[in-house]
């Protein structure tokens, strides 16, 4: 995908995803830096633009070994608006401040890859993924990073690991985030007890909202630990885990819906009637209501031919998002509100 796809919010075909799949999408970091050589925030102009030079050679050598084409973007000449867009889609970090004419962002054909250079780390391989497929993720994020070390000598120590500018990721250097949609969890009241085994095993899980809410059953599930761990077999943890919730989501789910159908039926077709036809529209009504979407899409009411349904749904609730397609200042919240239920109108205008 270029850029300017994923900022005009194309949607990947890495998106699409099975009606029943609680797993949303999964986002991949790893983070790598060059032996010997300080994080970019400590480098000078042309430190960087060396630094640069090295880390462009590697994508370079990525490419000419199979592995692209992966093709440069300069960070520099994006706006707010952008950055913020790039950030909410897990391209860039939230904190945009370092980045300058010497970070570059690389991006594949189909947008499932990515390779950051130069902005906290020298090195983020990026992967993204639809449904439960984060250990084939994890498989081909690796190859970039394992294919890049040919040619650059990694900072590594062997008590501690990679190193990397957040101490966080020392270790193992890989951050991963699922976004998932538990509404069986959520309406057995099971999601306290979910939470509290996934913590256990070195997995938090929150509200992907940012605090509870019944109405919401969105949540992020994270990874913790990265000291004293080996990739492989934290990520194996995790896909087997992955596996366990999908498989007792699915169980909750089909006793939920067959307990309680006419109800969830009565809400699932409001919903559809209020996103089809609402004039404004908050960030948080929109959530829910997109939840309830998704719920028709797994009960066979709402079709979903191509899988993309609800992500085209999701992909236009944020704000940055909404600001850049439709010009809107993100502090007007009264012009965000009237764009939002235009753009979520519209993708449901065939239904």
């Amino acid at each position: 995908m270029t850029l300017q796809e994923i900022l005009g919010n194309e949607l990947p075909r890495w998106a699409q995803i099975s009606k029943d799949d609680p797993v949303i999408f999964t986002r991949l970091a790893l983070f790598r830096n060059i032996k010997s050589t300080r994080f970019p925030s400590m480098l000078q102009g042309s430190e960087k633009a060396k630094a640069a030079g090295k880390l462009d050679e590697a994508v370079r050598y990525i490419n000419d070994h199979g592995f692209g084409p992966f093709i440069p973007y300069s960070m520099e000449s994006l706006n707010e608006e952008e950055r913020n867009v790039l950030s909410e889609k897990g391209f860039l970090p939230e904190e945009g401040r370092l980045l300058d004419g010497n970070s570059r962002l690389y991006l594949n054909e189909d947008g499932s890859l990515a390779i950051r250079t130069n902005v906290h780390d020298h090195l983020a391989f990026l992967g993204f993924s639809g449904g439960n497929t984060v250990f084939s993720l994890w498989k081909r994020t690796a190859r970039l990073a394992d294919e890049a070390s040919d040619i650059l000598d990694y900072a590594f120590d062997k008590e501690f690991g990679y190193l990397t500018a957040s101490p966080q990721f020392t270790g193992s250097g890989m951050k991963m985030v699922s976004l998932l949609f538990l509404p069986g969890f959520a309406l057995h009241d099971r999601i306290g007890s979910l939470s509290e085994f996934l913590e256990l095993r070195g997995f938090p899980l929150s509200p992907a909202a940012g605090k509870p809410d019944g109405r919401l059953p969105f949540y992020l599930l994270e990874n913790t630990r990265s000291l004293g761990i080996r990739e492989v077999d934290y990520v194996s943890e995790l896909d087997k885990i992955l596996q366990e919730i999908t498989e007792e989501e699915k169980k909750l789910w089909k006793d939920t819906f067959q307990s309680s159908e006419e109800e969830l039926r009565d809400r699932i077709w409001r919903a559809l009637g209020t996103l089809k036809y609402a004039r404004r529209m908050t960030r948080e009504e929109a959530l829910y209501l997109s939840g309830l979407i998704r719920m028709g899409i797994n009960a066979d009411m709402i079709p979903d031919e191509d899988g993309l349904t609800f992500y085209r749904l999701y992909s236009l609730i944020p704000d940055s998002q909404v600001a850049l397609i439709s010009h809107t200042a993100p502090d007007d919240q009264t012009a965000m509100e009237k764009w939002r239920s235009a753009l979520l109108r519209d993708v449901l205008k065939n239904l």
